[in-house]
């Protein structure tokens, strides 16, 4: 407790604002003590000090009500003092309100704010020259998502970032300048309350592929050093980095290059290919989109057919396809695996309870699974299905 009370005594010393509050307080009191010892006798508007304290408080903020009005001149002569002291303070007041909106702001377009309130956000990490269109996607894809709920996290010019906050459809942006692998600056930007992370291989500050990607892992590193349950998503030029980010506990890794490789493959094989995966993933004129969706609870420990034959009944169109198995946070999940391979007083069986735990792969997609295929705790469905914002 005496802790406590020691902190916040030095916190009010160190503050600039205490001095001045604490001086207008102290004023209003006494005026209005001195004003009903001047006042009492001849006014029948002071009989009490809270009479003077209220007459002091209108008188000093200069709005005069005239409800109650001094008629000695000791209680004129302070009300003049009053009112004088009263204009420069609310001079004072105002030049320090407004000087603290333009900082603010000023802090705000240069990425230097701190959003220690906000929460269930997502964390866009670096900078591309397509980034306008990014966020766009990113809002087209994630219906509950605003880009007041967007922090982007770069060391780009504020003046590129402010051109993308003055486009209507991304106003309300928020902006971190620093490091992205930094721990102070991910600090700023309210890690530990985000509800994903995104990490954008990032060829700002270097065109080497090594040099980017280690940042990448770096980045990685100090999200879950400083949130181990949040989601992070990351993208790597060089698969050969896939082993060091699955070490620093990375949730999903893209990788784009290989991606846009497989596409040109696909594509003298298959033609057309590239046009599904793109209306697949919502970007087109397509009024249907890949999604996942909560399995209901009763059909835990059911089967795939069970559970396809119910949603081929419904009747908002989608397309089951396939399950996502081992979905959450990454952790948790290891955690309760191990707690259930622990639970045998057999050492051969434990040893290989820790084994299966040991190759379990989280956020694993199954795709047309068998009828009788197992549906496991913290399964989703993968479904095709209509655009509900589609007419």
């Amino acid at each position: 407790m005496r802790a406590i009370a020691r902190r916040v005594t030095r916190a009010l010393r160190e503050s600039r604002s205490v001095r001045p509050i604490l001086f207008a307080v102290v004023f209003l009191v006494v005026g209005g003590a001195i004003v009903v010892v001047f006042e009492s006798r001849a006014n029948d508007e002071f009989e009490t000090l809270l009479d003077g304290i209220w007459w002091s408080l209108i008188t000093f903020s200069t709005t005069g009500y005239g409800d109650k009005v001094p008629v000695t001149i000791g209680g004129r002569v302070l009300a003049a003092v009053t009112i004088l002291v009263g204009i420069g303070a609310m001079s004072l007041l105002s030049g320090a309100l407004a000087s603290f909106l333009v900082e603010r702001s000023t802090r705000a377009r240069r990425g230097l704010m701190d959003f220690k309130s906000l929460t269930g956000h997502l964390i866009l990490c670096g900078w591309r020259e397509d980034m306008a269109q990014i966020l766009r996607d990113v809002l087209k894809t994630s219906s509950d998502l605003s880009p007041d709920r967007i922090v982007l996290v770069s060391n780009v010019e504020s003046e590129r970032v402010e051109e993308l906050q003055e486009s209507d459809d991304l106003r309300g942006l928020k902006f971190v300048r620093g490091d992205y692998h930094s721990e102070a600056t991910l600090v700023r930007a309210n890690v530990r309350s985000a509800r994903k992370v995104v990490i954008i291989a990032d060829t700002l500050e270097s065109s080497s592929v090594s040099e980017v990607d280690s940042k990448t892992v770096m980045a990685v590193l100090t999200v879950k050093s400083l949130a181990r349950d949040v989601y992070v998503t990351a993208e790597v030029l060089d698969r050969k980095f896939e082993s060091y980010l699955k070490h620093v506990q990375c949730d999903e890794v893209l990788f784009s290059r290989d991606f846009a490789r497989q596409m040109l493959a696909s594509s003298s094989a298959t033609n057309g290919l590239s046009h599904i995966i793109h209306e697949l993933l919502g970007q087109g004129s397509s009024r249907s989109r890949l999604v996942t969706r909560e399995i209901p609870s009763t059909y835990v420990n059911r089967t795939y057919g069970e559970y396809r034959a119910s949603v081929a009944t419904d009747s908002d169109a989608s397309l089951l396809i396939g399950l996502l198995t081992n979905t959450g946070s990454p952790n948790a999940l290891k955690i309760e695996w191990l707690r259930e391979a622990q639970k045998t007083s057999d050492v051969g069986k434990l040893i290989g309870n820790m084994q299966r735990v040991k190759e379990i792969v989280v956020n694993e997609p199954v795709l047309l699974p068998d009828d009788d295929f197992p549906i496991s705790r913290h399964s989703m469905a993968i479904v095709l299905e209509r655009d509900r914002t589609d007419g």
